[in-house]
């Protein structure tokens, strides 16, 4: 079911979004990130009627009983580190915190010192989208907890990103 939600920041701007009950919080957030230049990081929403504080990023909008025509209140906090998951070729995770200003080349640098493996060794996709080197990690959206996957070179050029 689609409603839409009118999001108004401390600023007194104001912006109408359209979404989907069944969309998550974070998909919420990535969208009127678009609208408002706000990235989702940096944004911390809760309803005005006080129901709800802070609205969980991976819960569904459904959760909250939002209706059409509620508002609620958007505040823009500082850059905080986020947990990704990284899952590495043998299939175990690891849990990094990265800033989503950091560049792609940053997060193989710290990759490539705790999993013990040379950076020109590996590359990294997220969602099926290879992360390129001089790209910072909020370009992808890689939500929090959101899980990077390692993906080793192999010898002769095969394994290589697409």
């Amino acid at each position: 079911m689609a409603l839409t939600l009118t999001v108004k920041l401390l600023t007194g701007e104001v912006h109408s979004v359209l979404c989907s009950q069944d969309r998550t919080v974070w998909d919420f957030k990535t969208q009127l990130g678009r609208q408002s230049g706000v990235p989702p990081y940096q944004q911390k929403l809760a309803s005005s009627n006080g129901a709800h504080l802070d609205l969980q990023d991976v819960a569904p909008l459904a959760k909250y009983g939002l209706r059409t025509g509620d508002t609620l209140l958007l505040m823009v906090k500082n850059e905080e580190r986020i947990p990704v998951v990284l899952k590495n070729a043998q299939n175990r995770t690891n849990t990094y915190h990265v800033l989503p200003s950091d560049t792609v080349a940053r997060f193989r640098d710290q990759i490539s010192a705790q999993e013990r493996i040379s950076a020109d060794q590996f590359w990294l996709s997220y969602e099926s989208c290879t992360l390129e080197n001089e790209r910072k990690l909020s370009h992808y959206n890689i939500c929090p907890g959101g899980t990077v996957t390692l993906n080793l070179r192999l010898r002769g050029g095969r394994g290589s990103p697409p």
